[in-house]
Parts: structure tokens; sequence; C-alpha cells
């Protein structure tokens, strides 16, 4: 898929709302290897989870991925994030992730803090974290694949469980569907600069 491209989310007659695709359709599995997991508990995922999606972009996978490894700035180009930080600086299994989301609407009136354990890290493949509270747990993975000299594929995938997540659900199905979603496109317009920078 080219850069620039607009992403949006499939409707009835196609694919599933749950699942984001590329204006021109995505692969069934978009990435090798295992499905990501947490540590705490596997999660199960039924209907409509997970949410996910992936775009393919016209920029190396290492540029994407060190772009990545620099959390503060993930609000530069990924506007799901209002603030984000990992703390002691490096992004490593086990680090915490401090998040402040932003509302999936502009005009709701609130930031989501969150805080999640980093549980997986492969380079140029998947950084995924945890989160948990009582009630709730979630395993979200940032997904990289390497096409070729020049391209990549970027993907988010997310999954939850628990009493509050049930009670909630509603919420958070179109919380976990707006990160995907800005994740997405943001990805794609840094593709876009790199692109025209070349």
């Amino acid at each position: 898929m080219k850069a620039g491209v607009p992403i949006r989310v499939e409707r009835a007659g196609s694919f599933p709302p749950h699942r984001m695709r590329s204006a021109v359709g995505a692969p069934a599995e978009p990435f090798p290897g295992p499905t990501p997991a947490g540590r705490r508990s596997a999660i199960a995922p039924t209907a409509p989870l997970p949410i996910e999606g992936s775009v393919d972009l016209d920029m190396p996978v290492e540029g994407l991925w060190e772009l990545f490894l620099d959390v503060r700035r993930w609000p530069e180009w990924n506007r799901c994030f209002w603030r984000s930080r990992v703390r002691g600086g490096e992004v490593r299994i086990g680090a915490t992730l401090a998040l402040a989301f932003n509302p999936i609407r502009s005009w709701y009136l609130y930031k989501l803090p969150a805080t999640a354990e980093i549980v997986e890290l492969e380079r140029h493949d998947r950084v995924t974290w945890e989160a948990s509270a009582p009630g709730f747990h979630a395993v979200h993975s940032y997904r990289f694949a390497g096409l070729d000299g020049q391209r990549c594929r970027f993907g988010s995938w997310e999954v939850a469980e628990g009493p509050v997540y049930r009670a909630t659900q509603r919420f958070w199905l179109a919380h976990f569907r707006y990160v995907c979603r800005e994740s997405l496109a943001g990805a794609q317009a840094v593709a876009g600069r790199d692109r025209a920078a070349r």
C-alpha cells in the first residue's frame, strides 16, 4: 500500500468492523510468529477481539523501529497519545510505560492515564505490553515486518479481559479501535515524510 492512502474501518458486508484494514485490503495473517502474549496469563480472545490492523509503508523497517524506540516522541506522530515515557528511559523487557491517551473524540473532556509493563521486545518484530488492574487485564502489541529493503509493515493488536472490561466493554472497544486507527495513520504520515526526504 502506498503511503498517504487513508486507513478506514470496513463496514457491514466486507470485513468485520473491529478489524482495521487498508483501503485495498490486508493479508489475513500480516505478521509471522506467535500471537502476542502477556506474562500474567493468556487471554483467549472472543469476537469482537482482537482489535487489530496493519498498514504497508514505503519506509525501511529499521527506520520505523528507531523512531518507535523514542517513546517520549510518540505523541508527535501518533495522535492517540497525549504523553508517553518509559521509566528509566530504555525500552526493554520489564520496563514500565507511563502513558496518557487522548480522548476518542476531541470534544470529550478526559485524558486516560495508564501504566503497562513491556513483556515482549523483539527487534524489528514486536513491542508488547501488558496492563493490569483489579478486574482488568489487557495486552497490546505493536508489530513490525520488513517487506524488502525500502518497505515495511506496521500493525497494532489488542485484547482484554476481566469483569471491569466486560462491564465497560463499549468504551474499551472504542478506545482500542481509536488507538489502532491513529497508530496506523501516524505511521503512514511518518513514512510519507521519510519518502519525501529521500
